[in-house]
């Protein structure tokens, strides 16, 4: 175990919590119903524990992976990808209640809901093991080698 490893390490704990964070946070927003809330906890809570046994991996046997792809840029750029998306839904929304029939108001929210999350998903996985999604080229952290 060197020192490197050990801050490679803790990197990427704390950005694997940001990020764990900002999805539970976001859910409530975004999810449908219940079903799709509980489904995308488990599945960022699963890569969560992945994440965390090949840091910890890393760091006591040595090797790549303990910092996973994970930046501080990247956990900006997936708050702002978040943003973007919560506030785009919310648009759409508005725009679904002002014109479109009563009875078809719920399924295409359900609809949109979902499609919202895969967004989110996917965006989760591109910072927590992809380094981020390029909106920004100035900062990447290279595990030790």
């Amino acid at each position: 175990m060197t020192g490197s490893g050990l801050m490679d390490f803790l990197i990427a704990m704390v950005g694997l919590c940001i990020v764990v964070y900002l999805i539970f946070a976001a859910l409530d927003f975004i999810a449908p119903d219940d079903r799709f809330k509980t489904i995308a906890r488990y599945a960022v809570g699963g890569a969560a524990l992945l994440v965390f046994l090949v840091a910890v991996k890393a760091v006591l046997f040595g090797g790549p992976g303990a910092a996973m792809g994970m930046s501080p840029v990247g956990v900006i750029e997936f708050a702002i990808g978040l943003i973007v998306v919560m506030v785009v839904l919310y648009l759409i929304y508005m725009g679904i209640d002002a014109l479109a029939p009563a009875n078809l108001v719920v399924p295409i929210k359900y609809v949109l809901g979902a499609i919202a999350l895969i967004a989110i998903l996917v965006l989760a996985e591109r910072v927590m093991f992809g380094g981020g999604l390029m909106l920004t080229n100035s900062f990447r952290l290279q595990p030790s080698r």
